[in-house]
């Protein structure tokens, strides 16, 4: 695979409002695509774990080493 240079073209931007709205519509994220905003997240594991504690539920813990994109 080819690697982008300076010198490629880029895609011409949209020409007009109708053109543009499709582009972004077709990017912009559906609701059901931001549920995962709706959970109240916890960035304490201290307090994760009495919550999860108080409301006798369980605990998920998401750990990870380097860039959230894996651009490392």
């Amino acid at each position: 695979m080819r690697k982008p240079s300076a010198t490629d073209e880029l895609p011409a931007a949209p020409h007009d409002e109708a053109e543009f709205a499709r582009l972004h519509a077709s990017v912009k994220p559906r609701p059901e695509e931001l549920r995962w905003q709706q959970i109240p997240w916890e960035t304490d594991l201290w307090e994760a774990r009495r919550r999860a504690a108080a409301e006798q539920r369980p605990l998920l813990m998401w750990a990870m080493n380097g860039n959230p994109l894996g651009c490392v």
